[in-house]
């Protein structure tokens, strides 16, 4: 038992026992919230070698109540002793990967239970990889043939292995009433912890990086937040050929070490950490310079610091591909940050009638990764499935208290055809080309009792190479429609009504027609997005919306020449930056999205 003395008893300033600690350094100790709490100050006793040690409650994890996660408390000590702190176990040493060791046939702990708070007194434990309970403890249990069970006491406790003394995890609770009393327990174990707290991984045995430089990065981003959205995002670009998921960050440093630990090659951290340091403003080239001296090019990656990326957007990308058997449809969603793809799914096989509630369904599993960004909706489909309400469907979110609507974020219908290299992708990209450059919308109005067929249509559009946008009075008729999309028109607005009169006689298109070029006249047509869903919000506010107001029922079709899945136009990013807006970006690099973005904490 010789130089096991970091396992201590910890207890009020009035002497009283709340419970067991472990000392991970020579000042600071683990233990569990709930034996500290409501307590500033505590006294720590390391039994048979120091007595009553003032000390204070340094940091506390997410617990609050009995059944929290977070379990976890940080007490520092006044004054450094000169006794040497436990050593921890490999990761894998609960949880072996394949190849390694089982779990030790038997663990042990040291408690202070009543009538043994001097000393304390041992329980053998066991537990296994399997008996994991919510994502955060292993079960544990006492074997009936043992004379001693968990009870009070015991909270806290360090769980090691009697062979090597080498820590695995804290004890937090037992079952303390019925058959299983001081039976059946639960443990943090040491993956758990430094979840919630991450200093515990300047003590860790881990390979990916040596204790020193490691704890000096660790160090450059403790109390560093960004979002996960952010951080999953900085990965993403750094690894682009990485596909398995990636888990939602906590942290900068969450995202180092999974990096260093779960991906390849000697480079993987100098390929990350000149971005991460630049979303995070830390500077990260003398940590560089200090430990990679042969591989760290300070002139290569100089660009990193000295720029702050701008605000990540992003995109749901649905697409929906006719079929010919039996009329079906076959439907995929793709979610994309910053040309980044963070997620996919489909396609799968649905009729017509199901299409609404499909898309709520996926959009629903893939929203999560697009939280903490600006984003949009792009509906990819058939001419034939450009008029549905799109924004009038809901965003079912997760754990939300009801839906929203999707008008609530920008909405656009795009043409299925414009993915593959045909003439009229080649010709909206000319078409887009000009009214980018010209950097306002002017939609063309088309009032709907022109007496034009397919081929009218389209030679009026063809003559005109400058003209980019149109703005229809009511829904275009199926000709109009397929001749503005032969041509390369890349900006459609239109109010879905059918006027519903053959000589147009009572369907006024005149107030709708005045009322969206006012609106959107002027604007750089990478902003559309935007200003129509500001217009459709509008439309439905009793305080500026009225029965003809422009953005009822409004479709915008806004579609480039990208033959991407992935949204098409970088210039939203262009267009924010000409305006003095937050969003900034450049060339044809796959990004959309609409307004600034901010970064918010993570845990």
């Amino acid at each position: 038992m010789a130089g096991m003395h970091w396992r201590a008893r910890i207890g009020t300033v009035d002497g009283v026992p709340r419970g067991a600690g472990v000392l991970v350094d020579r000042a600071r100790l683990i233990t569990c919230a709930h034996v500290v709490d409501g307590l500033a100050e505590v006294f720590v006793t390391l039994p048979g070698i120091a007595e009553a040690l003032p000390a204070a409650v340094a940091w506390t994890g997410g617990w609050r109540r009995e059944g929290d996660r977070g379990d976890l408390a940080v007490v520092e000590l006044g004054e450094p002793l000169a006794v040497a702190p436990c050593a921890f176990a490999p990761l894998d040493l609960l949880r072996p990967r394949e190849g390694k060791r089982a779990s030790p046939a038997e663990l042990r702990a040291l408690g202070f239970p009543f009538g043994h708070e001097k000393d304390g007194t041992h329980v053998t434990l066991r537990t296994s990889a399997d008996r994991l309970l919510g994502q955060e403890w292993l079960e544990i249990d006492v074997e009936q043939a043992h004379l001693r069970r968990l009870g009070e006491g015991f909270s806290g406790a360090a769980v090691y292995d009697p062979g090597t003394h080498l820590v695995v995890g804290i004890v937090t609770d037992a079952v303390l009433g019925g058959d299983q009393e001081g039976y059946i327990g639960r443990m943090l174990p040491l993956d758990t912890i430094r979840g919630h707290w991450e200093g515990l991984d300047d003590f860790l045995p881990l390979d990916w990086l040596p204790d020193a430089p490691r704890r000096e990065l660790r160090a450059l981003f403790d109390g560093v937040r960004l979002d996960p959205g952010t951080l999953e995002l900085t990965v993403r670009r750094a690894f682009p050929t990485f596909r398995r998921p990636l888990p939602a960050f906590r942290s900068p440093w969450h995202a180092i070490r999974y990096v260093g630990e779960e991906l390849t090659g000697e480079e993987r951290l100098l390929k990350m950490l000149p971005e991460l340091g630049a979303a995070a403003r830390v500077p990260v080239g003398p940590w560089l310079r200090r430990w990679m001296p042969d591989r760290y090019d300070g002139e290569a990656h100089a660009a990193f610091p000295s720029r702050r990326p701008s605000p990540p957007t992003g995109s749901v990308v649905f697409r929906a591909q006719s079929m010919t058997r039996a009329g079906g449809i076959d439907l995929s969603v793709s979610t994309v940050v910053d040309g980044v793809p963070v997620g996919r799914a489909g396609p799968v096989r649905i009729r017509r009638q199901q299409l609404r509630a499909k898309t709520e369904a996926l959009l629903a599993e893939q929203i999560g990764g697009v939280h903490g960004f600006d984003w949009m909706l792009e509906f990819v489909v058939p001419e034939r499935l450009m008029s549905e309400p799109f924004e009038e469907w809901q965003i079912r979110e997760p754990g939300a208290a009801r839906p929203r609507p999707m008008r609530t974020v920008p909405v656009v219908v795009r043409h299925l055809d414009r993915m593959e290299p045909l003439l009229a992708s080649y010709l909206a990209g000319r078409r887009w080309a000009t009214v980018r450059a010209r950097g306002r919308t002017r939609p063309e109005r088309v009032e709907c009792g022109l007496p034009y067929g397919y081929e009218e249509f389209h030679d009026w559009l063809d003559a005109d190479e400058q003209l980019c946008a149109l703005a229809y009075a009511a829904t275009p008729a199926p000709e109009w429609l397929s001749a503005a999309l032969d041509t390369g028109v890349p900006i459609m607005l239109w109010r879905r009504r059918d006027c519903g009169q053959a000589n147009h006689a009572h369907c006024a298109p005149d107030t709708f027609l005045d009322r969206i070029t006012a609106a959107v006249a002027e604007l750089d047509p990478a902003r559309l997005p935007f200003a129509v869903m500001r217009l459709r919000k509008e439309a439905r506010s009793p305080n500026k919306g009225d029965a003809e107001h422009c953005g009822h029922r409004l479709t915008l079709f806004w579609d480039g020449a990208e033959n991407k899945p992935d949204p098409p136009l970088s210039a939203v990013h262009e267009a924010g930056a000409s305006e003095g807006g937050a969003t900034s970006g450049g060339g044809a690099s796959g990004r959309t999205g609409m307004g600034p973005t901010e970064s918010a904490g993570s845990g």
